[in-house]
């Protein structure tokens, strides 16, 4: 019979190895808590130089010229490109916002008319402060008030962005510096992963977005729906958030079509929903086929949760990083290849 381990108390080297070791986790965790705005507007920045290495490279492909000149005329092309957008479509925007804060008093009022003509409906009025309208203003006031440090972030962001999207190996080298020689190529390789992930990702996001923005300005303004144009920019903007972002979108439309009359709320509606059912099954299939599978279920529990703890930033970068995680479980806890043939990615890297 063998006898039986007798299991000894750990010596104090190492009980204070472990003790340092959970202390540096928790320092960590606290770290990334307090920092967390930091943190997001930094990757926001990553996600920008992403998107300027990706037109950088197609500059390179198509005109032969050094990177750095192409890098040049892709930032000036796009500060070109968002200057006339502010220009052309600032003063519209801005006077159609104006005209649906001027609206919310009667659309509330529309609203409780609705719910009123039904049981479930007066279930949800008693449910309702009595002084729901001068919260909505006085939070959509306070919204307004944030506007400078809302243009503080996206500065912050910019700047990061230009600043790695100029130079992004000089940035990767010194990253993968932090790693023990034995592990600096895994580490190269995952990062060459998830940057390529991340690139389409991006790239498959900005279709959808134009064409789904440019589809609901034409299609709401065809059915007579106050704001179209607004509301179009509105829908392409919250398309950068999967899924959540879409019912954000048709929650605003149907509520501004509810300061006209109930059929045009429903024809708002379907109309809606059928230009973002052709998105969800014919066009981000194919845009996306070269992007990594995010869960539906696993996409929109990660929203939710950043957006709770980290407010609308969260709620921005929650897809992105699920994707990135994704990447890092896949390739260094259940070993497996990338799902991308590494031929493509080669071919990108020689076209640079």
């Amino acid at each position: 019979m063998d006898p039986i381990p007798i299991l000894r108390p750990p010596s104090d080297g190492l009980f204070l190895r472990r003790a340092l070791l959970l202390l540096t986790l928790l320092a960590g965790f606290a770290l990334i808590w307090y920092a967390a705005d930091v943190l997001i507007l930094a990757f926001l920045g990553i996600l920008l130089a992403i998107l300027l290495d990706a037109l950088t490279q197609w500059t390179v492909t198509h005109t032969r010229l050094a990177r750095k000149w192409c890098f040049v005329l892709v930032v000036l092309a796009v500060a070109v490109l968002v200057a006339l957008a502010i220009w052309q479509l600032g003063p519209r925007v801005i006077l159609q916002a104006n005209q649906l804060v001027g609206r919310l008093p009667r659309l509330l009022d529309n609203v409780r008319q609705y719910l009123g003509r039904s049981e479930w409906g007066k279930v949800i009025l008693r449910q309702m402060p009595a002084e729901l309208g001068t919260n909505v203003i006085g939070k959509a006031t306070a919204v307004s008030s944030k506007t400078f440090e809302a243009i503080s972030g996206i500065v912050v962001a910019l700047i990061v962005g230009l600043y790695i999207g100029a130079d992004p190996q000089f940035y990767i080298r010194g990253l993968l510096r932090l790693f023990p020689a034995d592990r600096a190529d895994m580490a190269e390789r995952v990062l060459g992963e998830v940057g390529y992930t991340l690139r389409w990702w991006i790239l498959g996001q900005l279709v959808p977005m134009i064409v789904l923005g440019v589809a609901t300005m034409a299609g709401l303004w065809l059915l007579g729906v106050p704001l179209a144009f607004t509301l179009g920019l509105f829908t392409a903007l919250m398309v950068f958030i999967p899924y959540l972002g879409s019912l954000i979108a048709l929650l605003a439309t149907v509520l501004v079509a509810l300061t006209q009359n109930a059929t045009l709320v429903l024809y708002s509606a379907v109309f809606f929903l059928g230009i973002h059912a052709a998105e969800a099954y014919i066009l981000t299939p194919i845009v996306q086929k070269r992007a990594v599978f995010l869960p539906p279920a696993l996409t929109i529990l990660v929203q939710l949760l950043m957006g709770i703890l980290l407010g609308f930033l969260g709620l921005m970068v929650a897809t992105p990083l699920t994707a990135a995680a994704l990447v890092l479980v896949k390739m260094l806890y259940l070993h497996e290849k990338p799902e991308h043939h590494a031929g493509s990615r080669a071919a990108e890297r020689g076209a640079a």
